[in-house]
């Protein structure tokens, strides 16, 4: 079995996402940091990566930013305007907006922390506005505006479809070796799969294409992985990691995908 050390720069590559209610308790909108944007050294973005970078679930009308809930701002326009004032919005941040073709009129809606997450972790959000404009949320931190822009709606789509359609069995334990196996109703294998790419814990770093094998080594996270596909109906995806080895195999049948995950530790 094929083993490779595991470094410390694996925060740099993984997805951060925030999501909020679209008004349907079984339906998010979500969006996804736009790591290209951030500034400064690389110690100083890391910092910012480690700060915002969580996925949790949300309540109705809530939106969630590393596991700290944030509520609506009730007011109008004018009273928008007002908050962002406070924080000297145009003079800090306005060039910000202009870099990324957006306009301060297109602000239509402000978060701010909801006193239930004033915990350690949220602290550092207090009283700081998560800003909604256009397809793009910005937050102004560590003296700087990073912005989230929301995926496509064909991904919001298999998210939310993967959250909401599935249906797991029982897990089982041999020895060391653990298998998970769940059914994904009318999703396809791609569906699932892609879902799964944005959720960083599972090192589905590239989007695939039916019928498409490859090999690749991630050296941040020491893992070698292997794509096999056995017609267009099976996916199998081996991740070699340090200890040990993850099978993911998919299997698309009867309008729904078949899920079956084993980890075997060495």
């Amino acid at each position: 079995m094929k083993k490779f050390l595991f470094k410390s720069l694996l925060i740099i590559l993984l997805p951060y996402f925030v999501y909020a209610s679209d008004g349907d308790s079984g339906k998010k909108t979500y969006y996804s940091l736009k790591k290209e944007l951030l500034r400064g050294k690389a110690e100083e973005r890391e910092k910012i990566l480690n700060l915002v970078g969580d996925f949790a679930t949300n309540n109705r009308q809530i939106l969630i930013l590393a596991s700290c809930k944030f509520k609506p701002f009730v007011g109008n326009q004018e009273d928008i305007n007002n908050q962002l004032n406070k924080i000297d919005f145009l003079e800090n941040y306005g060039e910000y907006l202009s870099q990324n073709n957006l306009s301060f009129n297109e602000i239509s809606r402000l978060y701010f922390l909801d006193k239930s997450s004033l915990s350690n972790e949220c602290n550092e959000f207090n009283k700081l506005p998560i800003i909604q404009i256009k397809n793009n949320l910005a937050i102004p931190i560590r003296k700087q505006l990073i912005f989230f822009q929301r995926l496509p709606k064909q991904d919001e789509k298999n998210i939310n479809n993967y959250n909401n359609n599935v249906k797991c069995l029982k897990y089982q334990q041999v020895d060391m070796e653990t298998t998970h196996t769940c059914y994904y109703k009318n999703m396809t294998i791609l569906d699932v799969y892609n879902a799964m790419y944005y959720n960083s814990s599972y090192v589905f770093r590239k989007k695939i294409k039916a019928g498409e094998n490859f090999s690749a080594f991630y050296e941040d996270y020491g893992v070698d992985v292997e794509y096999k596909w056995s017609g267009k109906n099976k996916l199998e995806i081996t991740q070699y990691f340090q200890g040990g080895v993850t099978y993911y195999t998919f299997i698309y049948q009867n309008d729904k995908t078949k899920l079956i995950k084993v980890h075997s530790p060495d």
